[in-house]
């Protein structure tokens, strides 16, 4: 080969390295651990549109997420996407410490607000400074809706010779024939604390008004906690532990044992977010069923509900426009259906029919928490020590160790932090 030649090839050859090398790019993520199937699948698109990224995604359980994400996002070589979580126990800080960048000209280059309704996003928007919640500018978004509703073990109900109950007192009737004929009504995997929440915002909204609740949350030193209707609620969740409704060892259960204990016939009722519904699904299959628990008197649906844990770029994030790029992917149309496909209750309206009868309920009861405005958010988003203080107060609640008073004076106490 002739010298010229030899400096065409190499040259050609540092060309081709050094495009290839401009966009050879990784995009490191760490989500909680429920969305590897929507991240799994979500990748490969994303790698196969852009050649040259890859993403690197690690995955965390919701208590090892709890208790290491803002440490991780403090880190100095953190993940450039990773999951927050609403309220002021981690997005507050988040935003307060400068750990996280504002996504407004994201969201106006993609078009994120026009995708819901006013005031949807409220939950993922903060004052600059991170002192003021549900408004300001827009720091987190997500493609995915999550609600508390009720599962229940069918063939049980149809033996008990019960229906779906059409208010909370039809559901507190069924919850005593399933006890009288020696069933467990509700299966509840309250060692982990966080669980009790889920249980908690279901029956204080059966009680209370869900424009007090969301407003208590958003802000809780001007908002009563102490009202009659929520001493209702706690005096109701105490009478329902008395009564045995959640068995006698609900608080020695493991949140994944509660659900593997469902799956396999311990249980007329599991009170659980809808993330859970591919796993009963493939548990169950057409023996599990989904209803929005009724209100006291029936005339409406309560739950807790929000957005799935919001998405957030890192302030260190070695390529903020790459991660957007990739939260456009998942919040686009064109990733509505494969939400569904791997059992995600989809924010947006997909163009597919439910995979399955369960995926039919779970959307209908979603969409009748969201038809009468009934979503409550989550109890342990309304001050940093929230959390804390709620797991602990209604761990006490459930084993008897506190009265209904007791938690309410401790809660309306925290609401002041």
């Amino acid at each position: 080969m002739g010298g010229n030649m030899k400096k065409i090839v190499v040259l050609l050859s540092s060309l081709i390295f050094f495009s290839t090398g401009i966009n050879a790019e990784t995009l490191r993520i760490l989500a909680e651990a429920g969305d590897e199937a929507t991240l799994t699948r979500a990748a490969a698109q994303f790698e196969a549109a852009n050649p040259g990224v890859t993403i690197d995604a690690s995955y965390l359980g919701w208590d090892d997420f709890m208790a290491t994400i803002k440490l991780k996002l403090a880190d100095n070589n953190p993940p450039d996407l990773a999951h927050g979580n609403q309220g002021f126990t981690v997005d507050g800080t988040l935003v307060q410490n400068g750990l996280i960048i504002s996504l407004e000209k994201y969201a106006d280059q993609y078009g994120w607000k026009d995708l819901f309704a006013d005031g949807a996003l409220a939950e993922f928007m903060w004052s600059d400074d991170g002192s003021t919640w549900g408004s300001g500018s827009l720091f987190g978004v997500s493609p995915v809706a999550e609600d508390v509703i009720v599962f229940y073990n069918k063939s049980k109900l149809d033996a008990l010779g019960l229906s779906v109950p059409n208010s909370f007192e039809d559901f507190e009737n069924a919850l005593a024939v399933s006890k009288d004929a020696g069933e467990l009504p509700i299966i509840l995997g309250g060692a982990d604390g966080w669980p009790i929440i889920h249980v908690w915002g279901i029956i204080d909204g059966a009680f209370v008004d869900p424009n007090h609740t969301r407003g208590w949350i958003f802000n809780p030193k001007n908002f009563e906690f102490n009202t009659p209707s929520r001493m209702d609620a706690a005096k109701k969740l105490a009478d329902m532990a008395a009564a045995g409704y959640f068995g006698s060892d609900s608080l020695g259960i493991g949140y994944d044992d509660a659900n593997a204990m469902f799956i396999n016939g311990d249980g007329v009722f599991n009170l659980t977010g809808t993330w859970m519904t591919a796993q009963l699904d493939e548990g169950m299959g057409d023996n599990v069923g989904a209803f929005a628990m009724p209100t006291s008197g029936g005339s409406s649906v309560a739950g807790g509900g929000s957005f799935a844990l919001g998405w957030h770029i890192s302030s260190k994030a070695s390529n903020p426009d790459l991660a957007a790029k990739f939260l456009a992917h998942l919040m686009s149309n064109d990733f509505v259906d494969d939400l569904m496909e791997v059992g995600r209750v989809p924010a947006q309206a997909p163009t597919i029919a439910p995979t399955s009868n369960l995926q039919a309920e779970v959307i209908a009861s979603s969409n009748a928490l969201v038809g009468a405005n009934a979503k409550t958010f989550y109890t342990d988003w309304a001050t940093p020590g929230m959390y804390d203080v709620v797991t602990q107060e209604l761990q006490k609640l459930i084993g008897g160790a506190a009265s209904a008073e007791e938690f309410i004076s401790a809660m309306a106490a925290e609401s002041l932090n």
